[in-house]
């Protein structure tokens, strides 16, 4: 039985794909006109926020590209629902924010989850070499 981690469903590849289909969905139903899809797409910060969120569930809470991902998506949420200028003058609370994560992570010391390598191949048995000074049975010509 393999023991491997099976890694996690809810990843940024995932949000893309699903991504892909929904606007080719919506732009569809738009095309056929039987729904107005350009009221649909207004909703565009919730792909930024489904991909900080993939990003946080892969890499941990304090993974710094999912929370930059859930700022872009509070920044377009502001943006376009918010009152006009409202981004204007919050934006140093995203300064704010920004800090408190890296302070956060300089405290609390992630450990690195870099890409995994690829399995180095099996080294052959000495059963298996073709060198004669070994005392692996070899088949003689």
């Amino acid at each position: 039985m393999n023991t491997q981690e099976r890694p996690s469903l809810f990843s940024p590849k995932l949000v893309l794909g699903l991504t892909v289909i929904a606007l080719g969905l919506i732009l569809t139903v738009d095309n056929l006109h039987l729904y107005d899809g350009w009221h649909l797409l207004m909703w565009w910060p919730l792909v930024l926020a489904a991909l900080g969120l993939a990003h946080l569930v892969r890499n941990g809470f304090l993974s710094l590209g999912g929370h930059i991902w859930l700022g872009f998506a509070v920044a377009g949420f502001v943006q376009q629902f918010g009152p006009w200028g409202l981004l204007d003058r919050w934006w140093p609370a995203f300064l704010v924010w920004g800090g408190l994560i890296v302070t956060l992570r300089a405290i609390f010391p992630q450990p690195n989850r870099g890409r995994k390598a690829k399995p180095a191949p099996p080294s052959p048995v000495s059963a298996d070499s073709c060198d004669p000074e070994t005392t692996a049975t070899q088949v003689k010509p």
